[in-house]
């Protein structure tokens, strides 16, 4: 079994070489005590070469990436309806609220809660609803942006680490 010390911008993982997978630094972890076990009788990983600024950003942005994708299926609330945010969940709601919009007398007979529970939507709600998930989506889009600035002007590994991609995203 062997090792490699693998360089991102969070710091050093340990990839075992046989199948790839990065080990946790959990030590309660059974391949972490392996690999530890495996040092302590005289190995060492390989170290990967160090990734360049421009990699290191293109990792950097692949997970800003995902963490917008997750703070934009999060959900909003509108009034006593807690909504799904993925595009998915999004796709039949932009139907009626479009409807809505053109439409000052249509409403929604059944709509089905996440709870399994079916609500009668009004006119006034689906618009409500359709502004709060376009709201919410385009705040995430607009924190990404934000921070893929960041990443584009860091000058170095080290102002690279130091950026937040966790934090700031609307609720």
């Amino acid at each position: 079994m062997t090792y490699t010390l693998l360089s991102t911008p969070g710091g050093l993982l340990v990839s075992r070489d046989a199948d790839g997978a990065i080990i946790p630094a959990d030590p309660a972890n059974a391949d972490r005590r392996a690999y530890e076990q495996w040092v302590a009788n005289g190995n060492a990983p390989t170290r990967s070469p160090t990734p360049t600024l421009d990699e290191m950003k293109t990792q950097k942005l692949a997970a800003l990436a995902d963490r917008r994708w997750r703070a934009e299926g999060a959900g909003v609330t509108v009034g006593d309806i807690r909504m799904q945010t993925t595009r998915g969940a999004w796709t039949p709601l932009a139907r009626l609220y479009q409807r809505a919009l053109s439409n000052p007398t249509f409403s929604c007979p059944a709509w089905k809660l996440g709870d399994g529970l079916f609500i009668a939507i009004d006119n006034a709600t689906l618009i409500a609803m359709g502004d709060a998930v376009e709201a919410h989506v385009q705040a995430c889009f607009l924190r990404e942006k934000e921070i893929s600035a960041l990443i584009a002007a860091a000058a170095d590994a080290a102002a690279l680490a130091a950026i937040d991609i966790e934090s700031g995203w609307p609720a």
